[in-house]
């Protein structure tokens, strides 16, 4: 039996020699960024809540949004944006009743989960994307699967993306997440795929270890452009370097650094 060697980024990843068909990507950290830097500071925060009522430290505010993730996280299930919208209202209740913020009312909770939930400038999308997806299209079958909720796959929608896209997972609408490879079966079936035909995109290496074990090949993108960072996984830091992989046939062999 023949092998590839595939060259991704910095490093290669030593696969049988078995035609890529298809691509996943993440979203999140992948494919944007939030605006802000924070997804739940959402682009009009500080608008609709009074920044001189709230402390000047940004640890205790993080907290808070920590302690209101923790609500959420627990909220698998998610089937509509109605819902997702009565959820961010309690997120922004217990985050802001952790600040102690004086006035909690339901226009300022209606008003951030509003923001948080309708407003698709939350999200920054990197300037590769779409260039990367015009290509990578031609030769692939593509698809995203993220631990997200049902309003992101209107923001690719209103922002000419959710095209390129053969099949659209989120995790929320299956009550389940991609640790649990569920959401990865769903995908390669929608693909019509198989797993070892498979590259998945990821800016978490926890994610990448599940891809791994169901048999796709893992590939790290890092948009931060970080120098020390270190993978066992093969690591990329733009879309436009999948179009530029290389196939070699080797001896049978494990993925090796750079």
């Amino acid at each position: 039996m023949s092998y590839l060697r595939l060259f991704i980024g910095e490093g290669y990843y030593m696969m049988d020699k078995t035609l890529i068909k298809a691509i996943l990507f993440d979203s999140g950290r992948t494919l944007n960024v939030p605006r802000t830097g924070q997804w739940h500071i959402t682009p009009n925060f500080y608008e609709i809540i009074d920044k001189d009522k709230i402390t000047s430290n940004p640890m205790v505010l993080r907290n808070a949004m920590g302690k209101a993730s923790d609500y959420i996280n627990k909220i698998l299930k998610v089937s509509t944006q109605e819902e997702e919208f009565l959820m961010f209202k309690e997120f922004y209740r217990i985050a802001l009743n952790e600040i102690q913020y004086p006035v909690i009312d339901d226009n300022v909770l209606t008003a951030l989960a509003k923001d948080n939930v309708y407003n698709d400038e939350k999200f920054l999308f990197f300037d590769d994307v779409e260039p990367s997806l015009k290509v990578l299209v031609k030769k692939y079958k593509v698809g995203v699967v993220s631990d997200t909720w049902p309003s992101l796959e209107r923001v690719f929608v209103n922002k000419g993306l959710r095209k390129y896209f053969s099949t659209f997972i989120m995790s929320s609408i299956y009550g389940s997440s991609k640790a649990e490879k569920i959401l990865l079966k769903i995908a390669i079936d929608e693909l019509n795929v198989k797993a070892n035909e498979t590259l998945f995109i990821d800016d978490s290496e926890s994610n990448l270890k599940a891809v791994e074990e169901f048999g796709m090949i893992p590939i790290l993108i890092d948009r931060y452009d970080r120098k020390e960072l270190q993978s066992k996984y093969p690591i990329i830091r733009s879309l436009e370097e999948l179009s530029k992989l290389k196939n070699l046939e080797v001896p049978k062999g494990i993925y090796m650094g750079d």
